[in-house]
């Protein structure tokens, strides 16, 4: 059983997710906004974070700029999850280099297979 992050700004995004996700056997931490998941990881390391990547505030990309900074996080795979498909955001993703990139559209089906598809690239988590 895997430990995985949520990190999204929409409450019931979180709820919906996070169901899906315990259901298929993992356990979940959730977080809805940037500062809060990295208030949150200084007492808990996920397997691997879902980040959403358009959040007020913080968003997701500053958030893994941040994760990618710290010795503690920055071996922590993530999956960025996102309505948002522009030019832009797919060359800002590019240079991230994330472990993962899933769009909202994909649903329950889609989001699960690019977990296990993670996790199964990064076995030591």
């Amino acid at each position: 059983m895997s430990l995985i992050m949520l990190v999204d700004d929409d409450a019931d995004m979180i709820k919906l997710t996070e169901r899906w996700i315990v259901k298929a056997g993992h356990e979940t931490i959730c977080a809805t906004s940037g500062p809060e998941a990295l208030d949150m990881l200084k007492a808990a390391k996920p397997d691997l974070i879902v980040l959403d990547y358009a959040m007020s505030g913080m968003d997701g990309p500053a958030v893994f700029r941040a994760l990618a900074a710290d010795d503690a996080t920055k071996d922590i795979p993530v999956i960025f999850r996102t309505g948002i498909e522009d030019s832009e955001s797919e060359t800002i993703l590019k240079e991230l280099s994330p472990a993962g990139v899933i769009s909202k559209a994909e649903g329950r089906t889609g989001l699960l297979r690019i977990i296990n598809d993670v996790m199964k690239r990064h076995p030591e988590k």
